[in-house]
């Protein structure tokens, strides 16, 4: 411990001597700060949108119990009040919304939170197509990607390990200390060792600071628990020791500095740039992701053939389908602007349309399970992987509230069905306590970050037992 000490306090006065090494560390610090600001506006707008919904959707619920209490002595009072209560307003001028609210890590990983809708307006249309439930992908955004702090750990804090660490042992060779070490101590491996750590805990301090600016830094409405922040810190904390395995790696083949540089870049190219371009390259071939264009598409198609269909026949296929209503039929069913007319033809345009919804769903889980799974060999992928988890942003998560949204939706139709089946108008205190969408939590998050983090511990061990085995059994 008294060695580490001492060699620790020599790395620091030689590194605060170093000027360039210094100006490298303060931009890596003020990148690092200025995306912990980039993504806590990102968040802070989100968050002022959803605000914005909620306000404008209580302001259309108080118009629609105003109805209730009209002056009925005028025209335009007497026309609200035969108004109140119809299940066709009430959906017209306040459906509700599902939201997907940004979580307290979202500010440190956006991960696809702006390429993804985070509210829906539920409707008993099933028209999961249209504004604002269509996804718009963002062609910038794809190319680019977000400057958060997830990017600054995942792309450029690996830059900077290697430039602290890459002449680690090449400079003691090129300044002909390393004999002098070795006759002196007569364990230069092991000098190296504590060197390479004091760099470890330096750069996870660092990391570990900024992360606590972060968490502090994000807006008081998002919610963060302290598993969350556990995750995160266990998450980048392996990241790092990755990296610097593999610096460990590259230093006891006793290269020469250039030589290092070299290997340590083309590393870090091929893994963060070369290897996630060929693997999307072989999932584009291999689970083509089907285009979104072709699911609008035939939407289009079976809007126009189902509506097309026989009145009689519509009804026919509504009442199999719903055996629950075969009470309410009528010889007045058939009428062309009837409800139940409305209420047949959302109904099978939803079956049919869920059925092309499943076939696109099952080919997009195709494509992105082969992602995932391939991730398995590639630290950086599946680093980007975990920290979009951690802060609930990722593609699952998204699919989760999605989910989520569709049980919402089935509850909402059949709320509104049995209003317009049955001509029945909404009551005050009905309209005064409509359903409400509750995000709900994936409570697997932990297990499969838990379990994926598993590859980059295997990736360290590996380079670990690699490293042990160049290593000069004489040092």
């Amino acid at each position: 411990m008294q060695l580490f000490i001492l060699i620790s306090r020599f790395e620091w006065r030689q590194f605060l001597r170093q000027p360039v090494q210094l100006l490298l560390l303060l931009f890596f610090l003020l990148m690092s700060l200025y995306s912990l600001y980039n993504g806590q506006v990102f968040v802070s707008g989100q968050l002022t949108g959803l605000d914005t919904l909620a306000n404008n959707q209580q302001a259309n619920r108080q118009e629609l119990i105003g109805r209730f209490h009209v002056d009925t002595s005028t025209v335009k009072g007497k026309m609200l009040a035969q108004q109140a209560g119809l299940p066709q307003v009430v959906e017209f001028k306040a459906p509700p919304a599902a939201t997907n609210p940004p979580h307290g890590l979202a500010v440190m990983a956006i991960g696809q939170r702006d390429l993804l809708p985070y509210f829906d307006i539920v409707s008993s249309k099933r028209d999961i197509l249209t504004p604002p439930n269509a996804e718009i992908a963002n062609p910038e955004k794809l190319a680019s990607g977000n400057f958060d702090f997830s990017f600054v750990l995942i792309y450029l804090f690996p830059l900077l390990i290697i430039i602290l660490s890459y002449d680690l042992f090449s400079r003691e060779a090129e300044q002909q200390t390393d004999r002098l070490l070795a006759v002196q101590s007569g364990e230069i491996m092991r000098i190296l060792g504590y060197k390479i750590l004091f760099r470890l805990l330096f750069i996870s301090l660092l990391t570990n600071i900024l992360s606590l600016i972060g968490f502090f830094s994000r807006p008081a409405a998002t919610a963060l628990h302290l598993p969350d922040v556990l995750l995160w810190i266990l998450v980048t904390n392996t990241y790092l020791l990755f990296w610097f395995a593999v610096c460990w790696l590259v230093i006891i083949l006793r290269k020469s500095s250039s030589i290092n540089a070299l290997i340590l870049l083309g590393i870090w190219l091929l893994l963060t740039l070369i290897l996630p371009a060929v693997t999307n390259k072989f999932a584009a071939l291999k689970h083509p992701m089907p285009l979104r264009t072709e699911l609008v598409s035939n939407q289009r198609e079976t809007m126009t053939h189902t509506w097309e269909m026989p009145i009689p026949q519509l009804l026919k296929e509504f009442y199999q389908n719903n055996p629950q209503y075969l009470r309410l039929k009528t010889d007045g069913d058939t009428a062309i602007y009837g409800n139940k007319r409305f209420v047949a033809y959302y109904d099978l345009l939803g079956r049919r349309m869920n059925k092309n919804v499943q076939e696109y769903n099952a080919a997009a889980a195709k494509h992105n399970s082969w992602l995932s799974q391939m991730a398995w060999f590639n630290p950086v992928a599946q680093m980007q992987s975990l920290l979009n988890s951690a802060a609930q942003t990722g593609l699952s998560d998204y699919l989760y509230y999605q989910n989520q949204t569709g049980i919402f939706q089935n509850q909402w139709v059949k709320l509104m069905n049995s209003y317009l089946l049955s001509n029945k108008k909404l009551s005050l205190a009905e309209v005064q306590h409509l359903p409400v969408f509750h995000p709900a939590t994936d409570q697997t998050k932990t297990n499969r970050i838990l379990i994926n983090i598993l590859s980059i511990w295997l990736a360290i061990l590996l380079i670990l037992l690699i490293a042990r085995q160049k290593k000069n059994p004489n040092n």
